[in-house]
């Protein structure tokens, strides 16, 4: 049998620069791997691949257009897998597969589906049958009943007989993963998308308890870790094959075992890989931080959940809040990087819980961004936790998007979604002691105060006790004064200028970095438009964003990067105007031009799409007679600043250097 896998759309909508998930599905990897050893076929569809390389786009064409695609692969069988917060992107593509090929048999997996898979089955007749749990047992005898049409004696299944939903005994957890074959990374253009590093499956199960958290209603509690051997064998065909040496470890609590750590550290030591893992911080000492650098991890993900020692133990996540900054700055003393990553918006969150979250954040800026990685999570509802046993009965809809959830596209998303709480629970919320406006602005304002760097918001935390609950709060107020029930990046900028002064180098540097963050935003929301829509003859590029009467912005990070002494901050008259320019080889970094006279008179002109005949008759109009506007002209042609449909050339990456 033909079986086409096609994999979650995740969509991470904090990132402007790369939104979409470009690595392969470790889970659907395996299950391929384990359907060719059955003698099945296996593809992997990735539609996340797909909107990368623009044959897809994340408009209200999507669903069909990526349903007609996995009918293009010609499948015997459909596998989907999904989360919570992509369902409704399952269920919509499930449907169009349906319409159009009613007969082909749909399957669906994953920690969602395994929790809900009666209400599923009851409430959308596109899926045929749910695989529970973890499937690499249940699929070979699957594909080959499936065949025939009868389902009876294989464990693990949901289906539907007649109108009656029926559910086969639960298939036993894998003890030893040593039995899963070789996942099948071959599915996946590794070399083409030119992956420097890859997931790898490290273990599975949780013995913890979060109330938050569903890994264990779908892994077990039972914490299972590959073998040192087998672990660092997969590494090892994956350097062979792909040239790759960075590896992400993925287990949500690697560290637990650390004897069997150990043993890993010292079989993978000496063969030049580097590797990250996630872990708690009350699960690592400094023998075994230690031991972990010095055969190759370089970056650790850690869980902190809430910075209210309150809400530790409400969330019965249980951890010594002493233990975040000797730990973090261990971590970072050995060259390790640590991802710290908390959540806000718990039912029983108070307005002191929320504050000391975000003044623990707002702590962790006093280390470099190189060290430290900083994360705010809007709780979202699970099924299978004890959060939704106890508020599960309650919960609301107001059609608000986080950071991962997925976007309404249709027209009837939003009704499927409100009419269906119970399945669309990721998309709804907690009742809650603070007002949901509240956790709504705490969800939007950290990203956009984040993205000003640890650098400036250091300094500018020293105008509010050092405290980011205080300057948080402060932005609330101004934003509700401004009647703005969300901040945005205009509204950042607005409340800066009024807390310090439009002619303070803060204001200048919160200009700078608010238009570099949309500045990449628009870069990659334009960029389908231009390769499928006419473009302008000459305009400026999307990546370009005039700055005027502004500081020498990136002086003034670099000092305050180098001195870490925020009253360092000279008060000079703002005298610059900078282009800046998002350059695509390089989308994480913001360049500048410093421009006057003729040429910010040029580029400001630009700003309105323009023939090119107008562009040659200004130019002609304006230039000097050493020609050097058009040269000028010339060089941001070359560079993508500005795009000039009559010049079908490009600069080549080499062409770039000089910027």
């Amino acid at each position: 049998m033909r079986i086409v896998f096609c994999d979650n759309v995740l969509i991470d909508q904090a990132r402007a620069d790369a939104p979409f998930d470009l690595q392969p599905h470790l889970g659907l990897l395996s299950l391929s791997a384990v359907a060719r050893e059955h003698g099945h076929t296996a593809t992997l569809f990735d539609p996340s691949l797909a909107l990368h390389r623009q044959q897809l786009r994340l408009d209200e064409t999507f669903y069909r257009r990526l349903a007609w695609a996995l009918l293009d692969e010609e499948p015997e069988a459909l596998g989907l897998t999904t989360l919570g917060c992509n369902l409704i992107c399952t269920a919509k593509v499930a449907g169009h597969v349906k319409r159009q090929r009613p007969h082909l048999p749909i399957l669906l997996g994953g920690p969602h589906a395994t929790i809900l898979h009666r209400e599923l089955l009851r409430h959308f007749d596109a899926f045929d049958i749910v695989v529970r749990g973890e499937a690499e047992a249940v699929l070979p005898a699957l594909l080959d009943r499936t065949c025939v049409g009868d389902l009876s004696g294989t464990s693990g299944l949901s289906y539907r007989v007649g109108d009656k939903v029926v559910s086969t005994p639960d298939t036993p957890e894998f003890t030893d993963l040593a039995e899963l074959p070789f996942p099948a990374y071959d599915l996946y253009p590794i070399a083409e998308l030119g992956l420097r590093s890859l997931r790898v499956e490290a273990g599975r199960g949780c013995p913890f308890s979060c109330t938050f958290c569903s890994t264990a209603s779908f892994f077990g509690r039972r914490y299972r870790l590959k073998s040192s051997e087998q672990l660092v064998s997969e590494l090892d065909h994956l350097h062979q094959i792909y040239g790759i040496s960075d590896f992400a470890l993925t287990h949500d609590m690697f560290t637990v075992n650390k004897h069997k750590v150990r043993q890993f550290c010292e079989t993978v030591a000496g063969r030049g890989y580097t590797w990250s893992c996630s872990a708690r911080m009350d699960c690592v000492d400094r023998d075994l931080l230690a031991t972990m650098y010095e055969s190759g991890c370089r970056a650790i993900y850690y869980g902190v959940e809430t910075g209210s020692a309150r809400m530790q133990k409400i969330s019965r996540k249980h951890l010594d809040l002493g233990l975040v900054h000797p730990t973090l700055d261990f971590t970072n003393s050995l060259g390790m990087k640590s991802t710290v990553s908390l959540i806000t918006g718990y039912p029983e969150e108070t307005s002191e819980d929320q504050d000391a979250t975000l003044d623990l954040l707002g702590e962790c800026m006093e280390r470099s961004p190189d060290l430290v990685n900083l994360q705010l999570h809007l709780l979202t509802p699970e099924p299978g936790t004890a959060l939704h046993d106890k508020y599960g009965a309650n919960l609301a809809y107001d059609g608000y998007i986080s950071d991962f959830n997925f976007p309404t596209l249709e027209p009837d998303d939003s009704r499927v979604m409100s009419d269906h709480p119970q399945l669309f629970m990721n998309h709804h919320y907690y009742p809650t002691v603070l007002a949901r406006s509240r956790h709504l602005f705490v969800d939007r304002a950290f990203p956009l105060l984040y993205a000003l760097g640890h650098p400036l918001l250091r300094r500018m935390l020293q105008d509010f006790d050092g405290r980011l609950s205080s300057l948080v709060h402060e932005l609330r107020t101004f934003a509700d004064a401004a009647s703005a029930p969300l901040p945005d990046g205009p509204l950042l900028v607005d409340f800066v200028r009024h807390t310090w002064g439009a002619a303070h180098p803060i204001c200048s540097a919160a200009r700078f970095l608010v238009l570099g963050e949309q500045l990449r935003a628009k870069t990659l929301a334009e960029s389908a438009d231009y390769a499928s829509g006419p473009v302008p003859s000459c305009r400026l590029s999307p990546s370009a964003g005039l700055l005027c009467d502004t500081h020498d912005v990136p002086s003034l990070l670099a000092d305050l990067q180098a001195s870490h002494a925020a009253s360092a901050t000279p008060l000079t008259a703002p005298d610059r105007n900078l282009l800046l320019f998002v350059d695509s080889a390089f989308p994480d970094r913001v360049r500048t031009f410093d421009i006057d006279g003729i040429a910010l008179e040029f580029v400001a002109w630009l700003a309105a799409p323009r023939s090119s005949e107008e562009l040659s008759h200004w130019l002609s109009h304006h230039d000097d007679q050493h020609g050097s506007l058009r040269s000028f002209a010339s060089d941001l042609c070359r560079l993508g600043v500005l795009l000039d449909t009559t010049e079908p050339a490009r600069a080549s990456q080499s062409d770039r250097s000089f910027v």
